[in-house]
């Protein structure tokens, strides 16, 4: 006949370990509760009520801003902070951990971990008032759309106005996330919320377009393709000035580039643009020289950068 022996389980003295918790920075919480083990000789172990292990406590193991670490599904974030994740700001706002990190708020270390920027919070916070100098703004041409747009800067906290900004620089878009927090603090449905930024964006990109345009270009799609593929870093400060600063100046500089590298992208309009006063094109190892009246032949790039001609985008002087 077996023989069956009764313990009676210990408590886990303090600060003992358990192999069910996960390892690495996450400090487990257990519930030390007594438990009763009993052992068949001639079969497996059986244990009953044994010590609990409490995940809701488990913290993301991270200081300051990022301790409070979330999944988007509320659950507390395990295994080290992702950029997916949403922690809570000290003015009690949420925001996601990648817009975080583009507010200057967050960045990752040289392991790879995310970790708190000294001050970025409160950088972050001032940089609206820093950055946009009201005497320079550029309205838009639409008296509606202005007044939308200053609905919306009342209405939506500054944090969120630049986290929306710092969404489109990045992705073209406002994040959904954003959108749901600015429509809370608006008192308005997201739906309509989506549909006032949608018709902001539009109004933005016609005045960059507009602006392009002025500065001699008959196809600013054109510029803005190549922007983002040669220049994007560029191309993403001029767009954060024109949405913080609601300054166009950024793209000025650009489209200097653009012009002055078309032998590089489009040989093919400056030797067959009609540039009068005698200018004459020709290309001779890959690079485009024109040979001006009294001053001879120079590189088209040199002629363009030192203002010895004026072109459009399309090769044509002004």
């Amino acid at each position: 006949m077996a023989t069956v022996n009764t313990f009676q389980a210990m408590s886990a003295p303090e600060g003992g370990t358990s192999n069910a918790a996960p390892e690495g920075v996450i400090p487990p919480s257990i519930r030390h509760q007594p438990g009763v083990v009993s052992v068949n000789g001639e079969g497996p172990a059986v244990t009953t009520r044994p010590n609990g292990l409490n995940t809701s406590e488990w913290q993301s193991g991270s200081a300051g801003i990022l301790s409070s670490a979330r999944t988007t599904v509320g659950a507390p974030s395990t295994g080290g902070v992702k950029a997916s994740d949403i922690i809570t700001l000290q003015n009690g706002m949420e925001v996601s951990v990648a817009m975080a990190e583009q507010l200057g708020m967050v960045q990752m270390d040289g392991n790879g971990r995310y970790v708190e920027v000294q001050g970025g919070v409160d950088a972050a916070s001032r940089q609206p008032e820093q950055e946009a100098p009201v005497d320079d703004a550029e309205g838009f041409a639409d008296p509606k759309a202005e007044a939308t747009l200053m609905e919306l800067a009342q209405t939506v906290s500054p944090s969120l106005q630049v986290g929306a900004v710092a969404d489109v620089v990045r992705t073209g878009a406002v994040d959904p996330l954003t959108i749901n927090r600015a429509a809370s603090e608006a008192g308005i449905e997201p739906g309509e919320m989506q549909a006032r930024v949608d018709a902001t964006m539009a109004q933005f990109r016609a005045q960059a377009i507009s602006t392009v345009a002025g500065l001699g270009s008959a196809d600013p799609e054109d510029f803005f393709e190549w922007a983002q593929e040669n220049a994007p870093n560029g191309l993403k400060e001029a767009m954060q000035q024109h949405g913080l600063q609601r300054s166009t100046k950024g793209y000025e500089p650009l489209y200097r580039t653009f012009i002055g590298s078309m032998e590089l992208h489009d040989p093919h309009s400056i030797l067959e643009a009609e540039f009068g006063g005698g200018i004459t094109a020709r290309q001779e190892r890959g690079t485009v020289l024109l040979n001006i009246p009294g001053k001879g032949e120079i590189p088209y790039g040199v002629a363009v950068k030192s203002g010895l001609i004026k072109v459009t985008d399309m090769g044509r002087r002004r």
